[in-house]
């Protein structure tokens, strides 16, 4: 394992534990304030995303002008922004851990959209574990359904997986011409945007404590974003994503510590399956792909 490879796995698990820490504090908020709505809590991720990448892409990269000439990036930033409120909304009302299992079946949408899309070949393998993903989510979801039904945000979550794959063929396609700080920027601008209205209807957080923690809430998720982001560019898609596997398992841990949700076995089962499946359809896809290291365009 050379240097470069190491400050990608360092970089990926930083992406993680940040991504972990954002989820389960965006819940904490939620739950003990009424006026941490999921308006508040995307507005405030937005503001704080914009604010890192001005603070530290600015000259390097960040095309600011790029957000609103370019359809596919205001596409991009629409479609996130607008996934990542109904996100939190699934999280508070499915719990963290079932919210973080349902959404990271995306992979296995995107192989599928990049397939009809992107022209990338689908094989028997791929194929294959694709339909053991889904197998995996019914399992998951199957013992909740037979004793209260299917809830609207189980399927609210599942419309998320496909949206989310949406934007990640959207991303790949963006990364030839756009640096990574203006695709990102793109979602914290537009998701801003979206939510605004909702978040103004509301009372003003009245607690200056509050709104010092939902600014750490969102950058914790920028840091995450963009830790990921930098290690994809020393990792190969399958170690990344395999890394990546571990963000529902430590979201489910600290859900169960801090909240006291629980899964019982069969949903365990099927979780892994799950997670197995989709981490499988990352690694056939890196196969085919075969995609590497590669620096970022900067003047485009």
């Amino acid at each position: 394992m050379n240097i470069s490879e190491k400050k990608g796995i360092a970089l990926m698990l930083t992406s993680v534990l940040f991504f972990a820490i954002h989820i389960l504090a965006a819940k904490g908020l939620a739950l003990h304030s009424s006026q941490c709505s999921i308006w508040q809590i995307t507005l405030y991720r937005g503001i704080s995303g914009i604010c890192v990448v001005l603070l530290f892409f600015s000259g390097k990269g960040l095309r600011w002008k790029s957000l609103w000439t370019r359809p596919r990036l205001i596409i991009r930033g629409i479609l996130g922004g607008t996934a990542l409120a109904f996100f939190y909304l699934t999280i508070i009302e499915l719990g963290a851990a079932r919210a973080m299992v349902i959404n990271v079946t995306y992979p296995i949408f995107a192989a599928i959209m990049a397939a009809a899309f992107l022209g990338e070949s689908l094989g028997l393998r791929k194929l294959l574990w694709i339909f053991m993903g889904f197998i995996g989510l019914v399992i998951f979801m199957g013992p909740e359904a037979l004793t209260h039904g299917i809830s609207p945000y189980d399927l609210i979550a599942i419309a998320l997986a496909v949206l989310s794959a949406a934007v990640v063929v959207i991303i790949r396609s963006l990364h030839n011409t756009e640096h990574s700080s203006t695709i990102f920027a793109s979602q914290a601008v537009f998701g801003s945007l979206f939510v605004l209205p909702m978040a103004l209807s509301e009372p003003v957080l009245p607690d200056f404590s509050l709104i010092t923690l939902m600014f750490l809430v969102g950058i914790a998720s920028a840091i995450a974003q963009l830790t990921m982001t930098f290690a994809y560019r020393l990792l190969e898609v399958a170690k990344g994503s395999s890394l990546q596997m571990l963000l529902p398992i430590i979201t489910a841990a600290g859900s169960w510590f801090l909240f006291q949700e629980h899964f019982v076995l069969i949903e365990i089962c099927g979780g892994i399956l799950t997670l197995l499946s989709t981490a499988m359809v990352a690694r056939e896809t890196s196969k085919k792909t075969a995609l590497v290291a590669s620096p970022q365009p900067t003047n485009s």
